[in-house]
């Protein structure tokens, strides 16, 4: 099987990580992987910004609890969002799953392509990591509370550029868990 086919079908979802920092070299070359991802018209209008630091990474973490239990609880709600709000309120769940290395993609709002290509980003990033054996896993908490007083000041403070938009962000680090294996769903038709 093709290198780049086996890391396609073996990648998975970690969310529990060991308590050991991914090499700075091993970092650049992930970015550097979500940067080769195609854009529209060849734009490449976003940015990575990547924290180790554990300090800055205990804030993000206590900005996410804080902008989350601004959320009204609402049966109208998605089940995801209570279960968040649920979460935000035990002083011990971190929303980073104690990852040592968080990276978020913010993009030019005005760019009609920086959903897709951001997504690409991260794609290309977590598929880099796991033939390194890093593991990662997306986070979508950032750009579901950017309206939020708390994670504005956030961005304001990372140096996420003010007519960016936060598409996404993933944590990194060495895996300490065997992820279960899913069979994919056939979603494909195939007309000949």
């Amino acid at each position: 099987m093709y290198n780049v086919i086996e890391t396609i079908l073996t990648r998975r979802s970690i969310r529990s990580f060991l308590d050991k920092q991914i090499p700075l070299k091993d970092l650049q070359t992930i970015l550097l992987a979500g940067s080769y991802a195609p854009t529209g018209m060849g734009m490449q209008s976003w940015k990575f910004t990547a924290i180790q630091n554990k300090n800055i990474l205990d804030k993000i973490n206590k900005a996410i609890k804080t902008a989350i239990l601004t959320v009204s609880n609402d049966n109208k709600l998605y089940s995801y969002v209570n279960k968040f709000i649920k979460r935000a309120q035990d002083e011990s769940y971190n929303f980073l799953y104690n990852a040592p290395t968080y990276v978020i993609v913010s993009n030019l709002e005005s760019n009609y392509n920086s959903m897709a290509d951001s997504s690409l980003a991260i794609g290309n990033m977590m598929l880099a990591a796991h033939s390194m054996g890093i593991g990662s896993c997306w986070l979508n908490q950032l750009p579901r509370l950017s309206n939020i007083h708390e994670i504005k000041d956030l961005l304001i403070e990372l140096e996420i550029p003010e007519n960016h938009k936060v598409y996404g962000s993933v944590v990194f680090g060495y895996p300490n868990e065997i992820p279960k294996v899913y069979l994919r769903k056939d979603v494909s038709k195939i007309f000949i």
